[in-house]
């Protein structure tokens, strides 16, 4: 029989034999204010979450959501640019230039065998251990999947096919909401192996592919195969698409430091590598990190940092339909490409129920100028450089690290969080951010707000 808050974290619950249901307000209520906009910043969002567990072996989640948003000036910058919200999709405008969106995702997740479990949803993925991720990350919008993986010994496989957004159309108002949009595809596999008790390397691959005509259509068979290399399989077809490899890792050390780090390759030839020619094909990104917990004998400290380069004109390709992104947004960093950055964070909680984090972000990169395609840009084609405007794209050597216009990025987020219940908190937020090049702004934002069961945010860029 099901109960009202019959647990401190549930407003629902039921369990039966082989049933466990969890059912859960979501909200989140949020006031603030930006220097750079005579509008009230706020965000209004309420919801339903659902959890279940059936026979032990299948898992159900369940998320919707209706909001209404006064982003700050530099997220709706972003917006207005591409036509999508980082980390949503579909909107529309709402109270002159507010967002108005409805959220949903979940999935169901099946354990075949004591190894082996298949997920189908609709949602997004992390993969690394950093702030950032250079293979996948959360920023963008959420779309359907399945997800295959295999635990055995050592070994964590995991197989991701994805059916992403090639281009969304949109308008000064919002998202046009009246045909369907062409779709493209991704799958990758991400290898786990556990060397040793603290040290874990991955192995990455993955592969873009669509066409600007395909709505729903365009699946290439050869790519489902969950244990061959994409690459090979792409070479066979005519090299048309769109192949990523990399690898990752991180390492524990004395129960309190762990360093990570990941290596992603676009396009890499070696002897283009080491001439020192800046070959344009050498798109490569490499991220260094670092965690150290309990810092300096503190209980609950922790320190983080963080350096991400990306060579120019990494992730992007021939269009929208190899390149890699979803709903006009990066599927990997925030920044694009042709960028040099570090992070660095502390998060501290001195109580059971306080928390405090502090984040900073310093990036240089190098912008398009007088329509040049300098690489940073991962939604206009590689084709498009043009470093001699000569009106071809010929321009195979001199590319470097932040070419182009140099612009800068200095970021820093001070959050105090006090958990008033079990998934009720109370946040205060603090963010200076300036930027200087093309986009050139400086900012002041204050925040508070309210969150029951609504997961924590960062905009971080």
């Amino acid at each position: 029989m099901g109960r009202f808050l019959e647990y401190p974290a549930d407003f629902y619950a039921a369990k039966t034999k082989g049933f466990d249901l969890h059912v859960n307000p979501v909200v989140h209520l949020r006031v603030g204010q930006d220097s750079r906009s005579s509008a009230t910043l706020y965000e209004n969002n309420r919801g339903l979450e659902l959890r279940a567990r059936i026979d032990d072996r299948i898992a159900i989640y369940t998320m919707l959501s209706e909001n209404q948003t006064q982003f700050p000036a530099y997220v709706n910058d972003v917006r207005d640019s591409v036509g999508s919200i980082p980390q949503e999709g579909f909107w529309k405008l709402f109270g002159g230039s507010g967002s108005d969106m409805f959220r949903a995702e979940g999935y169901v997740d099946v354990g075949v065998t004591a190894h082996v479990s298949v997920q189908m949803g609709y949602g997004r993925h992390f993969i690394g251990d950093g702030q950032r991720s250079l293979m996948l990350s959360d920023f963008g919008n959420r779309y359907p999947y399945i997800k295959i993986e295999t635990e055995v010994w050592r070994i964590k496989y995991t197989n991701l096919f994805a059916q992403l957004v090639g281009e969304a159309d949109y308008f000064p108002g919002g998202t046009l909401g009246s045909t369907e949009f062409p779709q493209k595809f991704m799958t990758m596999h991400h290898l786990d192996i556990n060397v040793t008790d603290n040290l874990n390397i991955g192995l990455f691959e993955s592969v873009i592919f669509g066409e600007p005509d395909s709505l729903g259509g365009g699946v290439k068979f050869q790519y489902l195969n969950p244990i061959i290399f994409y690459r090979a399989l792409e070479q066979q077809d005519g090299s048309p698409d769109n192949v990523l490899i990399g690898m990752d890792f991180n390492w524990h050390l004395w129960n309190r430091v762990t360093l990570y780090g990941q290596l992603v390759i676009d396009e890499m030839v070696i002897k283009e590598v080491f001439n020192n020619q800046g070959w344009w094909g050498n798109k490569q990104g490499v991220q260094l990190g670092a965690k150290y917990f309990d810092a300096f004998g503190v209980s609950n400290l922790m320190l983080q940092g963080e350096f991400n380069g990306v060579r120019p004109y990494m992730y992007a390709h021939e269009d929208g339909f190899t390149n890699y992104s979803n709903y006009n947004l990066p599927l990997a960093h925030p920044l694009g490409a042709n960028f040099k950055e570090v992070i660095g964070k502390v998060d501290f909680q001195p109580l059971d129920k306080w928390r405090f984090q502090a984040v900073g972000v310093f990036a240089k990169f190098g912008d398009d100028l007088n329509g040049r395609n300098y690489g940073r840009d991962i939604l206009r084609s590689y084709n498009d450089r043009d470093l001699n405007n000569n009106g071809l794209a010929d321009d195979d050597y001199g590319n470097d690290f932040l070419q182009g216009e140099q612009g800068s990025l200095v970021m820093a987020n001070f959050r105090a969080t006090y958990q008033w219940k079990p998934n009720v908190f109370v946040d205060g937020d603090f963010i200076l951010r300036k930027e200087t090049g093309q986009s050139a702004s400086q900012s002041t934002i204050f925040g508070l707000s309210f969150r029951w069961n609504f997961p924590e945010r960062f905009y971080l860029f």
